[in-house]
């Protein structure tokens, strides 16, 4: 396995926002893949396509984004 860069659009208010975005992205997948625990891209493939299955989990991503 190997690691690639991929480049997303975000929506935020200026460059910083959208770097504290990117640092806060990579600062998660450096932690889990510390602990073992890769991040690949099948499974935030997964988790993102299934977000919303879980109505408890979905409660709380909505409420998060909505602040």
């Amino acid at each position: 396995m190997q690691a690639f860069p991929i480049t997303i659009n975000i929506y935020a208010e200026s460059e910083q926002e959208a770097e504290a975005a990117r640092h806060a992205l990579g600062g998660f997948v450096d932690t889990l893949g510390k602990q073992g625990i890769p991040v690949t891209g099948e499974k935030i493939a997964e988790g993102i396509a299934r977000w919303d299955k879980n109505p408890f989990v979905k409660s709380q991503i909505i409420k998060h984004f909505k602040k």
